[in-house]
């Protein structure tokens, strides 16, 4: 059998900061629960999510067949953030994991070459018959489910993988081979009796420690959805255009990560046994980092807190040259100026009607319907002209419908 250490040691060479082993046997327990949240309706507007590929995600001789083993990798993206939020001009958030390059442009290039490199360490130890599959957020792996099991980390309440030393803020990614390679346990770390993030959901996505209701959830809502924000759940967005950490954010475990690179203040948090525990260097890891992934920190073209008001300016040459290298495209610009409508009207500043009425005229109805709600939001007689000049040459209904309720809004202020 291969030596698991010098493979681990292959994938801290690559900037992998984590590395664990498991075996390939199915995930009864994670097809369970996917079957039970889609049947209550929690992943509803993920067309893709459904029973039939549980089937084949939580099995993974039915992705590679004559799996044996899986490696599961972890990538630490946590950097600091740019002093960009000292003015007085409407901004919005972006979620930690967008600040830089797509992870996903960073991670299967050193994927590709760790197989490679597998394959021949392989051959020169055993066999020439090695095989490998490789997922990195895509594909039909359950790669949290996989990473418990490795004990790369533990489920946290809010649904994410923790790990010890670098928190849920990791990338995860798997190779499955048909090499027979000694797994590691489980580790019996949890998040006892925090419930921290359950609570600091502004959207009450998580009605339940380990469920989320995706329907509610703010990333979903940025960057999935291919349609129209809830209405009742806009105002609870704040000035979030991509993504959300909130429950992160609040998590004990992730702001010992943070201390450690020096990324938040001293000030005192709330610990249990098990958030000590974090603290810990994970067992076959290399050296904690003494400084984040230079791929992952702010790109200039995006940052971490964007100036809102002249993104609704951007074109969709612009928007694609803007976030060519950027998780951000996955959003489309529609639904990218679509949520930074919701965030301008969340932020009530006049100094955001002139580019919302602009927005009354784009090409997609998506973002006019959210242009004319923002309006509706911050009113006063500049908002309500335009709308009623909207509203006589508009043709969509739902935008039609938009504008009446903003011309409710605004009448009822």
């Amino acid at each position: 059998m291969l030596n698991p250490t010098t493979i681990k040691e292959y994938a801290y060479s690559l900037g992998f900061d984590t590395a664990r082993i498991t075996s390939a046997e199915a995930l009864p327990e994670a097809e369970r629960v996917i079957r039970e949240r889609i049947a209550e309706g929690l992943m509803e507007g993920l067309p893709w999510f459904t029973a039939e590929r549980a089937e084949v995600s939580c099995y993974p001789d039915a992705l590679l067949p004559g799996a044996q083993s899986i490696i599961t990798l972890a990538m630490f993206y946590l950097t600091e953030q740019p002093d960009e939020t000292q003015d007085d001009v409407p901004r919005g958030r972006i979620s930690r994991y967008a600040w830089g390059d797509d992870y996903h442009e960073i991670i299967k290039p050193r994927l590709q070459q760790f197989a490679a490199w597998l394959r021949e360490y392989a051959r020169k130890e055993i066999s020439d018959d090695i095989e490998t599959r490789l997922f990195v957020d895509t594909g039909r792996m359950v790669d949290r489910a996989v990473a418990q099991r490795a004990g790369l980390g533990w489920y946290g309440k809010n649904t994410n993988i923790l790990t010890k030393g670098w928190g849920s803020w990791v990338f995860l990614a798997e190779i499955v081979t048909n090499l027979p390679l000694q797994a590691d346990l489980p580790l019996k770390t949890s998040c006892g009796s925090c419930e921290i993030c359950l609570h600091a959901c502004p959207t009450k996505a998580l009605p339940a420690p380990y469920v989320l209701d995706n329907t509610r959830c703010i990333s979903f809502l940025t960057i999935e959805l291919r349609g129209s924000i809830p209405l009742e759940l806009r105002p609870l967005m704040g000035n979030l255009i991509f993504g959300c950490d909130i429950c992160q954010e609040v998590c004990p475990v992730n702001i010992v990560a943070e201390k450690r690179l020096g990324l938040r203040g001293s000030q005192k948090t709330l610990s249990s046994a098990s958030h000590e525990e974090s603290q810990q260097q994970p067992e076959h890891a290399k050296t904690l980092p003494v400084l984040p992934h230079k791929e992952f920190r702010p790109r200039a073209t995006v940052g971490s807190s964007p100036e809102l008001i002249p993104l609704l300016s951007l074109t969709e040459e612009q928007f694609r040259e803007r976030f060519r290298h950027s998780p951000i495209r996955r959003a489309k610009r529609r639904g990218l100026l679509r949520n930074v409508c919701v965030a301008l009207g969340n932020c009530g500043d006049q100094r955001a009607v002139p580019a919302l009425i602009g927005a009354l005229q784009d090409n997609e109805a998506l973002i006019r319907g959210h242009a004319a709600w923002a309006l509706g939001r911050i009113g006063g007689e500049h908002a309500k002209g335009a709308l009623h000049t909207a509203l006589a040459t508009e043709e969509n209904q739902e935008v039609q419908k938009e504008i009446q309720c903003a011309l409710a809004e605004i009448g009822s202020l």
